[in-house]
């Protein structure tokens, strides 16, 4: 039958639809390989321009962890699964296969459970691949933070000059793109093709329960009329908080003391980028300029320490996952903090919750800043191409066109279903997703390493407990000297790479 591939792909959009419309050493290395025979008339129906090209069954090689964090990477199967998500993807990668006529090969790398090891061994996988001059990979997905020197070394592809990959086309994930654009220079991108940058996405959950019992109303209104701020987040964080019974907030197990936000240590970062807050300006060509020391961040600084208060309740940081029982995600699950500050893909770890969560951008400033902004983790992998790669047309047509077609097929099933049906439980939560959606962006910085330990050390003041950051100013201080000297040597590697 012709178009069978499509037409599956059809059906499994249209029942989710209808779904929708009804409810809400050398690490070990694994190969997925799969073969599908070509199809000529998949490309004339496919909605994308494949452009009559056919590789001749050319088998590409894609590098890719088998876990990180909890996040959804996988980039192929050898079969449908039964699963929503696992089998649009699978379909997806089989119609781009029949279209242009090669196998694809997810190449997984063992993830490992320990902070850092497997993530940098990922990066010097490659490293050693194109130091060895071999063809072992046409592409990767990477987490460079752990080991940006992969680009700053010269391993990778300025991905720029590959011009049948279209990077800052609406189907990848512009905004991103656009802020790892450097000085007319791009060594790694973001896009649907692999979804660890949306599930790394900052956002809150509140407890709509605790919120009926509080008499409080409900923030998507809020959120809608663009009147979710700082200060209003901080009104709804007080008013949650009570001993209950206890004798302090100092946490425990059995403890019945609530705390108005279950915290991460790293959510000050999702904060500040919600407000507007940059470490940098970039102008259309990407030339990059530092704004460290500006009135908003130190006021920003002030607020979130006003927010992020230990002993009085206000916040209780523990981060552990569910299987932790004095975790943040634990605390939140069992009724004791009104908030979480978490990622995206903490609403499938709290699927379980007996009581109804709400999702929320995170606020913004004040009422006077236009949008809302949503911070993508700067641990996420993100695409590049080795310098080894012989033919960059062919692997940027490939990448390409799964691109588009994840963006149109397989994205819509991650939102619609993975993560609206099975993670959130209202049509206002769903609503609020799509802001959150809109409005990701990252702090290239960040990737990169530049402003890490300016930003770690920022983070300890908001969580010091002091109510204040008064000291923020003499810490941006202290540390401009080292920034400007990072961003140099990171500048003076991409121009040199270029």
């Amino acid at each position: 039958m012709k178009n069978t591939i499509r037409t599956l792909a059809a059906i499994l959009v249209c029942t989710i639809s209808a779904g929708l419309i009804s409810c809400g050493g050398t690490p070990a290395v694994t190969t997925s390989d799969t073969t599908a025979q070509p199809d000529s008339t998949i490309a004339a129906d496919a909605g994308y321009d494949y452009g009559g090209k056919d590789y001749g069954g050319y088998e590409f090689k894609v590098l890719n962890l088998d876990t990180q964090f909890g996040c959804y990477l996988r980039l192929d199967f050898a079969e449908q699964t039964g699963e929503a998500l696992d089998d649009a993807v699978y379909l997806r990668n089989r119609r781009v296969e029949e279209a242009l006529n090669f196998n694809l090969k997810e190449i997984q790398f063992d993830g490992g459970t320990t902070w850092g090891t497997q993530q940098i061994a990922a990066c010097d996988q490659l490293i050693q691949s194109v130091m060895a001059g071999d063809d072992a990979y046409d592409a990767a997905y990477l987490p460079l933070n752990f080991k940006s020197s992969v680009v700053t070394d010269g391993y990778v592809l300025n991905l720029l000059n590959i011009p049948e990959l279209k990077v800052h086309e609406d189907y990848w994930d512009t905004i991103i793109n656009n802020e790892l654009t450097i000085n007319d220079t791009l060594y790694m991108a973001s896009g649907p093709l692999n979804f660890m940058s949306l599930d790394l996405s900052w956002v809150l959950l509140f407890n709509q329960d605790m919120m009926d019992d509080y008499k409080m109303e409900y923030p998507y209104q809020l959120v809608r009329d663009g009147k979710w701020t700082l200060d209003k987040f901080n009104e709804y964080v007080t008013a949650a908080v009570s001993l209950n019974g206890d004798e302090s907030f100092a946490f425990s197990v059995g403890g019945k003391a609530v705390y108005g936000i279950a915290g991460h240590h790293d959510s000050p970062n999702g904060f500040l980028y919600s407000a507007g807050c940059r470490y940098y300006e970039t102008d259309k060509s990407g030339n990059i300029q530092l704004t460290l020391e500006s009135e908003r961040l130190y006021s920003t600084l002030d607020k979130l320490a006003a927010i992020c208060t230990i002993t009085d309740g206000k916040v209780y940081f523990g981060n552990g996952d569910r299987t932790v029982p004095d975790g943040y995600l634990s605390a939140f699950a069992a009724d004791r903090a009104l908030f979480l500050t978490c990622e995206l893909k903490a609403t499938l770890e709290e699927r379980d919750m007996e009581s109804t969560f709400g999702l929320l951008p995170m606020p913004k400033y004040d009422e006077n800043q236009e949008e809302y902004y949503t911070l993508t983790n700067p641990i996420s992998e993100f695409l590049v191409i080795p310098k080894t790669q012989t033919d960059t047309s062919r692997a940027g047509t490939i990448l390409d066109a799964l691109t588009w077609e994840s963006y149109n097929d397989v994205l819509p099933v991650y939102y619609d279903v993975t993560v609206s049906q099975k993670g959130l439980r209202n049509e206002d939560s769903i609503d609020m997703l799509k802001i959150v959606r809109e409005t990701r962006g990252i702090e290239c910085t960040g990737v990169y390493n530049i402003t890490t330990a300016l930003s770690n050390s920022l983070k300890k003041l908001v969580t010091a407990d002091a109510g204040n950051a008064s000291g923020a100013a003499s810490t941006v201080a202290s540390a401009k000297e080292s920034v400007e000297a990072n961003l140099q040597s990171v500048l003076e590697a991409l121009e040199e790479n270029k």
